[in-house]
């Protein structure tokens, strides 16, 4: 799953992240080029208290409504290239983190504001797969922003098939297409819980991010973004 920067950089990051290489979340992918043009983002407050946020690239803000908590923005237009972005509460002209990125020209990302398991704002973009899937079908990913989680995340869907196992704490899965109206099964590593999440939320011919936060340190929390 490709990000707008390296896992490796995000665990330690805190207040500030310092990257502009768009690499994959397991490995760097050197053979990406960054060239200037425009690119779309998708912002995500997934910090469960914190003050709805403003979102920036350099100095200009490109949100028009703060997003609160569980909130994502509609495609923002961003400058391609290398460039610094940055997540500020509301009206407020102190960053609460920033990050050098490298966003590729024409590519899509979804952008989280989220927090660490000792509490410091980061960044993390993926970069979306827009590509329709086939009538019938749903096309899904997941991604894991919950830090408060003790253990990694399994989901499962209706009839057993394993649609992503082991997604740790910043990562996000590849995505995977299945038929419409698939309920899921979410639970995390070692836990009893599950959390269920219904067939009716996967229409023919849509696309999904589902991300996921923490109801408790052993139950996941899940949130729906429909990409198209």
């Amino acid at each position: 799953m490709k990000t707008i920067f390296s896992k490796k950089s995000a665990v330690v990051l805190t207040m500030i992240c310092m990257i502009a290489i768009v690499i994959s979340s397991c490995k760097k992918n050197n053979n990406d080029v960054i060239v200037e043009g425009n690119a779309n983002l998708r912002v995500v407050n997934s910090v469960q208290g914190s003050n709805p946020q403003d979102f920036y690239q350099r100095d200009t803000k490109l949100t028009t409504s703060a997003v609160a908590y569980g909130e994502s923005s509609n495609f923002l237009t961003a400058q391609a290239g290398a460039s610094t972005i940055s997540f500020r509460n509301s009206g407020s002209t102190t960053a609460n983190v920033t990050a050098n990125v490298g966003i590729k020209t024409n590519a899509s990302y979804t952008v989280f504001y989220y927090s660490n398991a000792a509490g410091g704002a980061q960044i993390n973009g993926y970069e979306e797969d827009n590509t329709a899937p086939a009538s019938g079908k749903s096309k899904v990913r997941f991604i894991n922003v919950g830090s408060a989680l003790t253990n990694s995340i399994n989901v499962v869907a209706a009839g057993g098939a394993s649609l992503t196992t082991g997604l740790t704490f910043g990562y996000g899965s590849v995505y995977t297409t299945i038929d419409a109206n698939t309920a899921l099964n979410v639970t995390v590593l070692g836990s009893a819980t599950s959390t269920a999440i219904s067939g009716a939320t996967f229409a023919s011919g849509k696309i999904y991010t589902i991300w996921f936060d923490a109801a408790s340190t052993t139950t996941a929390n899940y949130h729906v973004i429909v990409q198209n």
